[in-house]
């Protein structure tokens, strides 16, 4: 397993560059957001993963939105792929290796405990847009039962072809599921639950875009060129 060893030059200078590379690539990144207040400590942030854009896209919302101090967990593969992440705040995870696997989940935990947020794609890996239901890995649930006091967060990421050359993107930030809400639950029925509120907010999400639903969404965040 591969720890984070981020670096404050190289994601100062990582920030500004991914802030033009989408505002270059997307017509626009419409926000919804269901809680006008979104925790940036202690916080598990839950994201669909369906493009190669979508780590790029989360470390935008972390940088402009959540302004937490964030890690991500990503794959062994990608990592070695990637490595320059890993000085951003990547650290791997190999779910191959069961110790390797156990390593990473005790890492993401004590990110947690120590006030960072830790965003994860819980599917584990890329799946089609429209795959139903979204399946989780166990481990999202394993993290998220034994942080402390932690919020969990779903984040819903869609991608539609409109009315422009660019694509654009549209992202949901649901309401924080407090620890008290589940600490009940077994990890199968946390893990359910978890798929459950992310599936159908996804859902919600896709049916807002299909109808043009433009006033449910913060539109601060145009093209590069109207900021």
């Amino acid at each position: 397993m591969k720890r984070a060893e981020k670096n404050k030059l190289i994601e100062w200078g990582f920030t500004r560059f991914n802030r033009f590379f989408l505002r270059y690539h997307f017509e626009q990144i419409h926000l919804w957001k269901d809680s006008k207040e979104i925790p940036n400590k202690r916080t598990l942030f839950l994201i669909n993963h369906s493009t190669w854009w979508d780590p790029l896209l989360i470390f935008y919302l972390n940088d402009q939105i959540v302004q937490s101090e964030g890690y991500a967990m990503m794959s062994e593969k990608g990592m070695k792929k990637h490595p320059f992440f890993q000085k951003v705040g990547g650290y791997s995870i190999n779910a191959e290796l069961r110790r390797d696997m156990i390593e990473s989940l005790q890492y993401s935990i004590q990110l947690l405990n120590e006030d960072k947020t830790v965003w994860i794609f819980p599917q584990g890996q890329e799946e089609h847009l429209e795959k139903r239901p979204l399946e989780f890995f166990s481990g999202t649930a394993y993290i998220a039962e034994h942080s402390e006091d932690v919020n969990v967060v779903p984040i819903s990421l869609y991608y539609s072809l409109e009315h422009s050359r660019r694509p654009n993107v549209y992202v949901r930030i649901g309401e924080p599921v407090k620890n008290s809400s589940f600490s009940s639950l077994n990890r199968k029925e946390l893990s359910n639950l978890l798929e459950d509120l992310a599936t159908k907010q996804l859902d919600e999400l896709r049916e807002a875009v299909i109808q043009e639903r433009h006033n449910l969404f913060d539109q601060q965040f145009r093209r590069w060129k109207e900021q």
